[in-house]
């Protein structure tokens, strides 16, 4: 089995724009990939309109070999209109669920993400009320560029919200740049090389604060996939994180356990290219959180260009290991999804 965690399919503009609706359609949306840093090549491996339809992504799954896609369009980052957004987030989930999860070709193997806007917090929870009741929707989506940590106060009552409604959340970078600050701590990188590098270092500070703020002391059963982190990027934080932490623990008494401890249990990371390379990639030595090859979910980041086939991935790996991140990982990981494989297992 191929359960392919990290397929990003792309809304149409004009078909967006017009679910939007106004006042916000009659401004002109921005570019998918942002102004700042656009890739000197084509950003898509297929033509864009295939990046547009079901039926390409059907065929594509299914020459792939994936039994099961979990489907995260990008809605182009944060939009400092707390309106705006809201219109935003709210399209972005008519759009999908009517044109990607009710398409025939989907055939019950498309699995979605409900968008929310973080400006305002009461919408975001209504808007997963709107959602959380359709078993199609098995994660939350909140973008990696935002203008606060996760593991802030503000945020808790949505990952609450989504451990009570059984919903994992997956962190992505949604690439395009509309009001995000600098990108590292020392301003603007210069170049798109440089940017795509530097993505995962975001989804690491969420991390860090998840566990820091206590988060997932308070939510045992939140469960959360960052999309552009490997594994290897984020243990290597976390084993700083535990040094630190044995000296720094009077400040934050809520976290009862080294912070690696909470990787096995809350976090998974969407493969990545280094996964492959990286020495002693998919074992530990077990202290440190779990092994690897227990810590991995196959994304294959279709439709970009930077996407990885199932038959590439983890190939050095053992026939165990591959197969727990090419399903198994997932079906433990997403409560929704292990009941669908369940309950299409039993007929």
């Amino acid at each position: 089995m191929i359960i392919d965690c990290a397929i990003h399919p792309v809304l149409d503009d004009e078909e967006f724009n017009r679910e939007i609706g106004g006042p916000w359609n009659l401004l002109k949306l921005p570019p998918l990939f942002g102004d700042r840093y656009r890739a000197p090549f084509d950003q898509f491996a297929v033509p864009r309109e295939q990046a547009c339809s079901p039926a390409a992504l059907a065929e594509h799954l299914r020459s792939r070999g994936v039994d099961y896609a979990v489907l995260s369009p990008t809605t182009r980052g944060y939009w400092p209109n707390p309106q705006q957004a809201a219109a935003v987030a709210r399209a972005a989930n008519s759009l999908f669920a009517r044109k990607w999860l009710d398409a025939p070709e989907s055939e019950g193997k498309f699995l979605g993400s409900i968008r929310v806007a973080l400006n305002d917090v009461d919408v975001a929870l209504r808007e997963i009320d709107r959602w959380a009741d359709d078993e199609r929707f098995v994660q939350l989506v909140l973008p990696g560029r935002a203008l606060g940590t996760y593991g802030e106060q503000r945020f808790f009552p949505i990952f609450k919200t989504a451990v009570e409604r059984g919903l994992a959340i997956f962190i992505h970078d949604d690439i395009g740049s509309l009001c995000e600050p600098p990108l590292t701590q020392v301003g603007f990188p210069s170049h798109f090389a440089e940017i795509h590098a530097l993505r995962p270092l975001s989804g690491i500070v969420h991390l860090a604060s998840f566990i820091v703020a206590g988060v997932f002391e308070r939510l045992p059963e939140l469960r959360v996939i960052f999309g552009d982190v490997s594994v290897h990027a984020g243990r290597s934080m976390l084993i700083r994180t535990d040094k630190d932490w044995q000296s720094d623990r009077v400040e934050v008494p809520w976290v009862s356990k080294d912070p690696t401890t909470y990787l096995e249990r809350h976090v998974r990371f969407v493969s990545q290219a280094e996964d492959e390379i990286s020495p002693h990639s998919h074992r530990t030595s077990g202290t440190i959180g779990g092994d690897n090859a227990s810590l991995v979910l196959y994304g294959s980041r279709h439709p970009y260009w930077d996407g990885a086939r199932a038959e590439d991935a983890f190939v050095s790996w053992s026939d165990s290991d591959r197969a727990r991140c090419l399903a198994q990982n997932a079906i433990d990981f997403y409560p929704r999804l292990a009941a669908r494989v369940s309950a299409e297992l039993s007929q």
